[in-house]
């Protein structure tokens, strides 16, 4: 997969090695399966005598990586849940899906790029107010004017959710998250650096801009 991208190409399946895998090439995983052959026996019967011909038996040919043999784990799926909805169908498809993904190096990745994202969305909205009585001992604002850094920042949340929400949708959300990480990295350090109380207020409403789009971004 290609680090950078140009987000205003429009980009192909191609372009993005192992990401795509088509159903017969698909590698299932032993957990999956056991479960899967478990919900079969509870289906069809424990004892020989109750055992039914069935087109998810392995001596009828059956294959899990086959459009038939996925319809077969679904029917199974929603016959053991007792719901069969539209609904119900297009989530456990989904559900296989994830199941089957698993967690790699990419999922991982992802899943560690996610967390910081979270984890600054959180922290600055609690780190501000220890800021509070730091900045009126360093810049000597009175205890309620001070209390407009934490509206700047606010305000930052406010444009950064409304631009960034529509911005990912222009550029894609993988640009727009990696860019609302940055602006979070870069003002969150200077925001220490801040020479009076106005700037360190401009500088958190800037950092406000990028935290604010953490979670917009990629919703």
């Amino acid at each position: 997969m290609p680090f950078f991208m140009n987000p205003f190409k429009k980009q192909d399946v191609s372009d993005f090695e192992g990401v795509f895998v088509p159903l017969a090439q698909a590698q299932r995983h032993r957990s999956v399966v056991s479960a899967y052959d478990d919900k079969k026996d509870d289906q069809i019967g424990v004892t020989e005598e109750k055992k039914l011909e069935s087109p998810a038996d392995p001596a009828n040919g059956y294959s899990s990586l086959t459009i038939e043999g996925l319809r077969a784990e679904i029917e199974l799926d929603l016959a053991a849940s007792g719901h069969d909805t539209a609904y119900d169908r297009k989530s456990t498809v989904i559900n296989k899906a994830i199941q089957d993904i698993g967690m790699g190096r990419y999922q991982w990745s992802l899943f560690a790029l996610c967390g910081f994202g979270w984890l600054a969305d959180n922290m600055w909205l609690q780190g501000v107010a220890l800021t509070l009585p730091g900045l009126t001992a360093e810049f000597g604002p009175s205890s309620t004017q001070v209390r407009y850094t934490t509206c700047a920042l606010f305000i930052g949340l406010c444009i950064g959710a409304s631009f960034w929400g529509i911005a990912s949708d222009v550029i894609g959300r993988r640009l727009a998250f990696n860019m609302t990480l940055f602006l979070a990295g870069v003002f969150g350090l200077a925001v220490g650096g801040g020479n009076s109380w106005v700037g360190t207020a401009g500088l958190f409403a800037a950092l406000g801009v990028g935290v604010g789009g953490n979670v917009s971004s990629f919703l």
